[in-house]
């Protein structure tokens, strides 16, 4: 037999990157619902005021149309082992740009920011780090 011998992997090793994606993709389809139903409810505890038919537009298709996308992408990715570390890699660099931005703008605001952000920034870290 001339093929490479191929490592060992647990059950554990392939079944964890999935759960991950799976769950990654769920939060993110989570809030796209929400952000896609009712794009004022999720912007005011935030302080945002969608103004006009334009901003609420908008609030759905950036919010809820990007997660909506990220969230269909990591169930896609999540489905195919040969697709999971593109997955997990996505997830990654979204989360950590997401958090790394939020704790950015916390940090530069020059006025307190309500407990929503911080929970959010924790949110967007907890799933960084998973």
């Amino acid at each position: 037999n001339d093929s490479p011998v191929q490592p060992r992997t647990s059950p554990f090793s392939r079944i964890f990157p999935a759960a991950i994606l799976g769950l990654a993709a769920l939060g993110f389809l989570v809030f796209a619902i929400q952000w896609l139903r009712d794009p004022a409810a999720m912007a005011t505890p935030l302080g945002i005021v969608l103004t006009n038919g334009d901003a609420t537009s908008d609030a759905r298709a950036v919010y809820g149309g990007l997660e909506l996308g990220l969230a269909l992408f990591l169930f896609f990715c999540a489905t195919n082992p040969t697709r999971r570390l593109a997955g997990l890699v996505a997830s990654t660099l979204v989360l950590g740009g997401i958090g790394v931005s939020r704790l950015f703008g916390v940090l530069v605001v020059g006025r307190a920011v309500t407990g929503g952000t911080y929970q959010l920034l924790v949110t967007d870290l907890v799933g960084l780090v998973l």
